[in-house]
């Protein structure tokens, strides 16, 4: 477990004794237990999955009994949630983090991660603690060769979803037609159900429009699309996102629009490195799309991982430095009520002299071209 003995490290340069982790992305981080998201937290949990990480680089994991035990070599404490029974799963939680806290022998001063900390545990840990939020965040960000290869291959099913939309996307089908094909495709390769984030859209209305969500609307010729994939798979997140026209060729304001994003991309593949400042990053990537008449309300692309927006988020107020083995998703867009949206985005590592395609698919705003 490369990254408990990581985190421990991280611990000792902060003097905390031992983690709380309570994140549903941080446990499998650190442990490779992935928990369950798709309904959100199990309605037989009792409280969130939870790790311990100790100094010592000593684990325990406490997760309900229909999460099962997943690692081997691995303290477990699992508790009774889901029985043909009335059952109290939020004191069976309570008991279980009692009984791995005395096996491990938790004690001194607790690192917790604030935003899913629950309050009923501060009872049961007693003694100091403290945020390990931003430490942890930074840690996750440099990805070890194990994590490597789970990100080539949520990359590679992401490339696959890519490949699917642009074989469906036809007239006289909707966009929850395309997308449920899209999503077969990607679960298929990886052998497994996956969480989903992101989006398939058609229309100028729906692309140029932010935060819209996919529906049963019927896509026509000559139809813009957005199709941002977004999977979980085995615990590691894909992202991407194609833009393309539905059987027609695309009008000259839409194909100014592509070739600015899709040059974008380009121009943050040839400057990222290791040294760069993250908001050096996108000050270059938002004065480019300028230059060509674009602005976009959002970021200009985020860190990814056990989680699918990590740090670094590409803002304009981010000094961070980019390092080795960061992976990162870049995404310079632009919008127009007018003709729609169009974004393009590849899964980019860094490495130690420049940046490299993960898994790259066919961004061309033309289908079977």
């Amino acid at each position: 477990m490369d990254n408990v003995a990581r985190l421990a490290g991280v611990l000792g340069e902060i003097k905390v004794d031992w983690a709380v982790l309570t994140g549903a992305d941080s446990v499998c981080f650190a442990t490779g237990h992935v928990v369950g998201i798709e309904i959100g937290l199990n309605p037989f949990a009792g409280g969130p999955t939870l790790a311990f990480i100790g100094r010592d680089q000593s684990v325990g994991i406490v997760c309900a009994n229909i999460e099962g035990e997943q690692i081997r070599g691995v303290n477990y404490e699992t508790y009774r949630g889901f029985e043909c029974a009335v059952t109290d799963v939020a004191a069976n939680f309570h008991r279980a983090v009692l009984a791995m806290a005395k096996r491990l022998g938790v004690s001194g001063k607790c690192g917790i991660e604030a935003r899913s900390h629950p309050a009923t545990l501060n009872e049961i840990l007693g003694g100091a603690s403290v945020s390990i939020d931003h430490d942890l965040a930074r840690l996750r960000a440099i990805k070890t060769p194990h994590e490597i290869e789970k990100m080539r291959f949520a990359a590679l099913c992401v490339a696959a979803g890519q490949d699917e939309a642009r074989k469906r996307s036809s007239v006289g089908a909707s966009e929850l037609d395309v997308l449920n094909r899209i999503r077969a495709r990607m679960e298929n390769m990886a052998g497994e159900r996956c969480a989903f984030a992101g989006e398939y859209l058609s229309g100028v209305t729906h692309t140029a429009t932010l935060g819209t969500q996919p529906s049963s609307r019927v896509l026509q010729k000559g139809d813009p699309i957005i199709c941002d994939l977004g999977p979980r798979v085995h615990g590691y997140w894909g992202d991407s996102c194609g833009s393309f026209v539905v059987d027609a060729t695309p009008s000259e304001a839409y194909f100014r629009m592509f070739q600015a994003s899709r040059e974008a991309l380009d121009l943050a593949i040839s400057e990222i490195r290791p040294g760069l400042k993250v908001s050096e990053l996108d000050r270059l990537l938002r004065a480019f799309m300028q230059k060509q008449g674009y602005v976009y309300p959002h970021h200009s692309g985020h860190g990814i991982g056990t989680s699918v927006h990590e740090f670094p988020r590409i803002v304009p107020d981010e000094d961070a430095l980019l390092e080795a083995d960061m992976f990162l998703m870049v995404e310079p867009s632009a919008y127009d009520p007018e003709v729609g949206g169009v974004r393009c985005e590849y899964m980019l590592r860094v490495t130690s002299t420049g940046s490299e395609i993960v898994a790259p698919f066919e961004l061309n705003p033309v289908l079977g071209a």
